[in-house]
């Protein structure tokens, strides 16, 4: 079973599109930003406004593979990274919705414990 897992909407300029996070994701974001996989939390959690928008790319870009769709007709990680920024509460959002995916617990679950 892949622990590593997660699927939401990220809406960007008004348009959806499915975020797949993955181990297939995370592979996508180690390669391209140079990352060892047992660096990534550290690397997340250090600089949140790189991270979270680069994972949601990542996921994105590996949603379309999945589905074997044309990767070229996305937008770019910048214009992807400057809506999701724009929206402080939804960067929130995403930011809880890829630490369930990594595999860590809900935040809001855990003040309930």
């Amino acid at each position: 079973m892949n622990q590593l897992s997660g699927k939401f909407d990220v809406t960007i300029a008004r348009k959806k599109y499915k975020c797949h996070l993955s181990m297939n994701a995370f592979r996508l974001l180690c390669e391209k930003e140079d990352l060892d996989f047992n660096e990534m939390q550290k690397w997340m959690n250090k600089n949140t406004l790189v991270a979270v928008p680069k994972i949601i790319y990542y996921g994105i870009v590996n949603n379309a593979y999945f589905k074997n769709e044309d990767v070229s007709e996305l937008p770019s990680l910048e214009f992807m990274s400057a809506h999701i920024l724009e929206d402080m509460d939804s960067l929130e959002d995403y930011s809880n919705k890829i630490a369930i995916a990594f595999g860590g617990e809900d935040p809001e679950e855990e003040g309930k414990k």
